[in-house]
């Protein structure tokens, strides 16, 4: 919705290109096929030693224990295009050159510490998850080198296993109902991934299409193995009576659809698998429609691992719209499936980190995926990308139960025949509730305000960035008052974002709630610049439970403490309310008055001071400020303030 404000909405993050860097790729294929990367001379790029094409190569060594064969298909042969040179004069689309660019300049690899980011906190809960992935990786194992007839017992040893986790005073003794079943049908579907034999059928060796379209497949259904264990253990644990909701526990599942457009996508672009986080429950049923606003992460696959670049370049176009639809998602999870391969990617504001491939084939591979699943399903709600400051609530207003009169836009006859203006109200009112912490420099006390929220008039759109996002709303809960639209009557503008900022919050020289604060103070008495400057309300650095009961800055910082990686670029998860808030043009009701906004709008737009993203306050400066290199129409602006006059 447009706006017109003294406080006007800043500028998304779409509107400038921060990252700069060139593309390690000279060409691409469109996305239905694969590709090898290529060098700067346009020559393809060696991608390490590859067995001879045409021939049948034992790999018994790094395996399940088990002897197993792959063929390598001719090299320019007509049914393995992935191996086959490729054609330099395909175009790729504007997305696909910005997600290659962003692989080569934002992704850091072989970093497979980031698993520590996706354990639980809490000592005891990451002892339970290692020890529930340490059970099912051995059942794994065992499955893969025992008789068929012999599963089924290798199966209830290890639920008994997964019973013994779970203490005996919380022990459900109810819990009778067993997911055997459920569990050795998904095996023996993936089964073939794990041993080797998934490439061939009848013998011969499948097509690139045809085997991409396996790990449709295969992948979801190793999946829906290792969610069934940890289904069981929140069984027997009780827990499923008890939850409420995902925050408090949950499992991973794939969609039932794969190779498929979100429904809620503008694009063209297929995701190969989504993920989903759901209650556990016994049973339950994978989601089918899959929607970028429901998906807790995307598996991109490729049939061969040295379609990993691509693989990437996929997952890193299709996870970008995550951002948008999902107003309270922090970062990202992702992952790619190369043939037997796979990678586990984690998406922060400045850089993209991903573990080293795990091969499924070998006992550590597997059991280092296994990890994220668990650790996923186990871990705190924050550490699965979310903001657990911000709940979306759906209710019907105390309102509608009981409407009053009111101006509204259309009105009912009363028995005597008198027009008289009455309220329409929606069924459900859906907005969301913040949490506001707000920082008071003088007494260095930090404090908590619940704001009330619309759906996001401006919402993050890339995957590196700001990632700006603004919400109308107020401090007044919209279940005892709410517009005749059914919505929160908003009075204020909340804004956040993970803006650059120093770790110390008494030198940061970028700080808009800072700048704010100083511009009120200096200026609040005089009257003719009323209106001409936004009034912070309050505001500060969102704040997050360390898992001791210790509230610390989320920031970049504090979510990769435990991954062994550099932190080069500091980002700090802000929040602000500012006033006022300006009214929605489509509430213009004349021509006249659509003018005196415009005019309005004209005449700020000489004096007024709006956004202070990049403004820098140099007398927290020891030395010059800092110049921003912002590929932008924003013009680099310095405040200089010294109590009389502001330039």
């Amino acid at each position: 919705t447009s706006t017109t404000s003294t406080v006007p909405v800043p500028p998304s993050d779409n509107e400038y290109d921060p990252f700069g860097g060139s593309s390690p790729l000279t060409s691409i294929e469109s996305r239905s096929t694969d590709f090898e990367p290529t060098s700067a001379s346009g020559e393809e790029a060696s991608p390490g030693p590859i067995p001879l094409p045409g021939v049948v190569v034992p790999s018994s060594i790094g395996t399940h224990g088990r002897q197993v064969t792959q063929v390598i298909p001719t090299t320019g042969s007509a049914s393995s295009p992935g191996l086959a040179h490729r054609d330099p004069s395909i175009v790729m689309d504007a997305q696909e050159q910005e997600a290659a660019r962003l692989v080569g300049s934002h992704l850091v690899r072989n970093v497979p510490s980031i698993i520590n980011a996706a354990l639980p906190r809490n000592p005891d809960k990451r002892e339970t998850a290692a020890r529930l992935s340490a059970i099912i990786a051995e059942l794994l194992e065992e499955l893969l080198n025992i008789p068929e007839a012999e599963a089924e017992a290798a199966i209830r040893r290890a639920l008994d296993a997964i019973r013994e986790l779970v203490p005996q005073e919380t022990r459900d003794a109810n819990a009778n109902l067993s997911p055997l079943n459920a569990i050795s049908g998904c095996f023996a579907e993936f089964e073939a991934w794990l041993d080797g034999t998934w490439t061939q059928l009848g013998g011969r060796q499948v097509s690139d299409i045809k085997l991409e379209a396996r790990l449709y497949r295969l992948f979801p259904k190793f999946v829906m193995f290792i969610a069934h264990c940890i289904n069981a253990y929140f069984y027997y644990n009780g827990t499923i009576r008890a939850l409420t909701n995902e925050r408090q526990c949950r499992i991973v599942v794939p969609f039932g659809k794969t190779d498929t457009k979100p429904t809620d996508s503008d694009n063209r672009g297929r995701v190969d698998i989504g993920l989903k986080l759901v209650k556990p429950k016994m049973p339950f049923v994978r989601p089918q429609t899959i929607t970028n606003a429901a998906m807790f992460a995307i598996a991109e696959a490729k049939a061969y691992a040295i379609d990993h670049v691509l693989a990437f370049n996929q997952l890193f176009r299709y996870s970008r719209p995550l951002y948008e639809r999902q107003p309270d998602r922090r970062f990202l999870w992702g992952l790619t499936v190369c043939g037997e391969d796979t990678y586990v990617c984690l998406f922060m504001p400045s850089k993209a980190y991903a573990t080293s491939a795990m091969n499924v084939q070998t006992p550590e591979g597997c059991r280092a995926l296994i990890n994220f699943f668990v650790g996923w399903s186990l871990c705190e709600w924050d550490r699965c990308g979310y903001d657990p400051s911000m709940v979306l609530r759906s209710i019907v207003p105390r309102l509608r139960r009981n409407p009053i009169p009111m101006a509204g836009p259309s009105t009912s006859e009363t028995a005597s025949g008198s027009q008289q203006p009455v309220r329409h109200m929606q069924s459900k009112l859906t907005y969301y509730e913040i949490q506001v912490h707000n920082y008071d420099p003088e007494s260095q006390e930090h404090t908590t305000r619940q704001y009330f929220a619309n759906l996001p008039m401006v919402n993050a759109d890339r995957l590196f960035s700001r990632h700006t996002r603004c919400f109308s709303g107020s401090f007044t809960d919209p279940s005892l008052r709410c517009g005749y639209d059914g919505r929160v009557i908003a009075t204020s503008l909340l804004k956040t974002g993970w803006p650059e900022s120093n770790m110390d919050i008494a030198a940061d020289t970028r700080d808009e709630c800072h700048m704010l604060r100083k511009i009120n103070r200096i200026l609040g008495d005089d009257a003719d610049l009323n209106g001409r400057y936004p009034t912070l309300v309050c505001g500060g650095r969102a704040r997050i439970d360390s898992g001791d009961g210790v509230m610390v800055d989320d920031s970049v910082q504090s979510i990769l403490a435990e991954v062994d990686t550099e932190v080069t670029v500091h980002r700090v998860h802000k929040r602000l309310v500012i006033e006022p808030l300006g009214e929605p043009l489509n509430t213009v009701r004349t021509v006249r008055e659509l003018i005196m906004v415009l005019y309005d709008a004209m005449s700020a737009a000489r004096g007024t001071l709006i956004d202070f993203d990049f403004a820098l306050d140099i007398e927290r400066e020891a030395t010059n400020p800092t110049r921003l290199n912002i590929n932008t129409q924003l013009i680099q602006m310095r405040i200089f303030m010294d109590g009389e006059k502001v330039t």
